[in-house]
């Protein structure tokens, strides 16, 4: 994780640098959120009025985020997204300078106003990005192909999973197999409320870093186990997405292989000695929604992937393995959402 510099700490020339575009700076507020960066902070110039600055040492590992998010910034609306106005490389440091967007972070518990404005947020993302921009760098499907899931804790076999994963791990590591990342959208792929800014004007999306070529409905998908977190049911946090056109639209069981797939990651993240302290609540969220999709009675249907011929599906499976739900008096249900 990098560690946060603070404004003095930058090399004279890059601060020059800076005061070049945007004026002499008067006072610097650092963010409370945010940890992707070595520096971020709101400049405050008396001629030129406000400034969000980010930036990283290029030879770090991670710097291509940032590297990423230059290159996707021009083609960002400014409907959604602040917009980009200069990028430095100077002294070893790569700098971006950004509109100050105002808003607050929306609070996405249930009931709360902040719900609306946020699903038009992703609706109009959605539609403005798709077809992906020519600069982005980077497909899903290529940065999911190495990530960790339950595959490998079906190998593990970890003592504390929750019982029910443990019990099926088998067929959960099955199904992640068939997951799709297919998609011509530049999805954000990081939503959640550190990223986005509700004001009384517009609402926008901040930190691409990690947008990347793919599905038009996965940032909805994402923000489903964000609702879950908040403290929506499974069932609660899918009607709010089925509002957004592309998540509707997706097939069942692309989303449940997607679900699968998340919480997999997501419980693998939790128990890296390198986790932050929200990725337990979230594996656990996302082990909810999996749940949910596949013992779920509205989700118990043969699940296809869809009708290419170049896709395998999950019908193959959906007579080997039988989910249980904790509501069954018997602890067991023979109709499994795999199951015809």
């Amino acid at each position: 994780m990098p560690i946060r510099q603070p404004w003095d700490a930058l090399p004279c020339s890059v601060r020059r640098a800076i005061e070049t575009e945007i004026g002499a700076v008067t006072s610097v507020k650092q963010p409370a959120r945010g940890q992707n960066s070595e520096f971020s902070a709101t400049l405050r110039t008396q001629q030129n009025g406000a400034h969000f600055v980010k930036g990283v040492r290029v030879d770090r590992p991670y710097s291509w985020s940032h590297r990423n998010e230059a290159a996707v910034g021009p083609y960002l609306p400014p409907g959604i997204a602040p917009t980009l106005h200069w990028e430095i490389e100077n002294d070893g440091w790569l700098m971006l300078g950004f509109e100050l967007a105002p808003g607050v972070h929306p609070d996405l518990s249930p009931g709360s106003p902040h719900l609306l404005r946020v699903r038009d947020l992703v609706i109009t993302i959605g539609e403005e990005l798709t077809p992906c921009p020519g600069a982005a760098k980077h497909a899903l499907a290529e940065r999911w192909a190495e990530a960790p899931g339950w595959a490998e804790l079906r190998d593990r076999r970890p003592g504390d999973l929750d019982p029910w994963a443990l019990d099926h791990a088998e067929a959960l590591a099955e199904i992640e197999a068939y997951v799709s990342f297919e998609g011509d959208t530049l999805a954000h792929v990081d939503l959640h409320p550190g990223n986005i800014l509700v004001g009384e004007d517009r609402s926008v999306a901040v930190d691409w870093a990690w947008s990347a070529r793919g599905p038009v409905w996965l940032d909805p998908a994402y923000l489903v186990i964000r609702l879950i977190n908040a403290g929506h049911s499974p069932q609660q946090a899918e009607t709010w997405a089925q509002d957004i056109p592309a998540f509707s639209a997706a097939p069942d069981d692309v989303l449940t292989a997607f679900a699968v797939r998340l919480s997999g990651m997501w419980e693998c993240i939790a128990r890296s000695p390198k986790a932050r302290s929200h990725a337990r609540q979230l594996a656990d969220a996302a082990r909810q929604w999996a749940r949910h999709r596949l013992t779920g009675p509205a989700r118990c249907r043969p699940a296809r992937l869809g009708r290419r011929d170049d896709r395998p599906d999950l019908s193959k499976v959906r007579k080997v393995y039988r989910f249980h739900s904790a509501n069954d008096s018997n602890g067991r249900r023979d109709a499994s959402c795999l199951d015809s």
